[in-house]
């Protein structure tokens, strides 16, 4: 079961990483890269199981801290899924309306997801602290 456990919050880690990795890449121009969705569904799924895994255990489990991070998780897999249906969308319009010119329409229009962005790397900041700082 432990090997189990490292396998599980690694790729719950990892996940993490690559939404808040995934935002700095994007920084200059926030948007809701496919691989951010991703990575909250891989979130999202290794927290459920690392949670079932806690109460198969003999240890001590925190409820009130798993249930902060699975509203948090939800949240973000949320902001993250229609963030990237936004971008789809605005991809498909900008690359139909355009004759060439997709570049300048690209840059002068502000991406459609940038809040959902905004609002999945705060999530997956949040959920980091809920994780370190409440016992």
């Amino acid at each position: 079961m432990e090997i189990l456990h490292e396998i599980l919050l690694t790729l719950h880690l990892i996940g993490m990483a690559i939404i808040i990795g995934g935002y700095f890449t994007v920084i200059r121009s926030p948007r809701v890269v496919p691989g951010m969705l991703h990575a909250a569904y891989l979130q999202l799924i290794t927290g459920l199981l690392l949670m079932g895994l806690a109460e198969m255990g003999d240890g001590d489990v925190n409820h009130m801290k798993i249930g902060i991070k699975l509203v948090i998780a939800i949240l973000v897999t949320v902001f993250a899924f229609i963030g990237n249906k936004k971008q789809k969308a605005f991809n498909a319009e900008v690359a139909e309306s355009s004759n060439g010119t997709a570049g300048a329409v690209a840059t002068a229009v502000k991406n459609p997801s940038a809040t959902m962005a905004h609002l999945a790397f705060a999530g997956a900041l949040i959920n980091v602290l809920v994780a370190v700082f409440v016992h």
